[in-house]
């Protein structure tokens, strides 16, 4: 496996590819083919297996499924997640609307004011359209049915 700093080149892109199960089966059958005749590609999709052996090796064991589902469904779980994100929510209208009414009541020059209330209101319109994107794009995401 080539561990220069190097680009990959088009053979090694393809070998990450087969070896990840990437490629369509027209593309892998081509490529098995073209690693038959050349041996240093087929030494490289050994080298990427072997790889992909070892990183499993080296993860630690995940919780099973049957805990994360007896998590979720638990009553204690929903009912502390629900009263977090409240009074999360709370805590940032509240500390927003006090630092808001300092900020205008306070002796700070005009342009700060406004510099600041420009940022703020910046901030919470891209945040506000990251939540609608990811709202609007949930039901088109692929992962979101993949199980662990």
């Amino acid at each position: 496996m080539n561990t220069s700093e190097k680009p990959p080149t088009e053979g090694e892109l393809l070998a990450m590819a087969y070896a990840d199960g990437e490629l369509a089966p027209d593309a892998a059958r081509a490529f098995e083919e073209r690693a038959r005749r050349e041996p240093t590609l087929a030494r490289e999709v050994a080298d990427l297996r072997r790889l992909q052996v070892l990183a499993r090796e080296a993860a630690g064991p995940e919780p099973m499924d049957s805990e994360w589902e007896r998590i979720a469904a638990s009553g204690a779980h929903r009912a502390s997640l629900g009263l977090g994100f409240a009074l999360l929510l709370v805590g940032v209208i509240g500390v927003g609307s006090w630092a808001t009414f300092e900020l205008w009541r306070a002796d700070v020059l005009l342009g700060a004011k406004v510099a600041i209330s420009a940022f703020l209101a910046g901030f919470l319109i891209l945040l506000a359209q990251a939540i609608r994107a990811r709202m609007r794009t949930l039901p088109y995401d692929s992962y979101t049915k993949v199980r662990r």
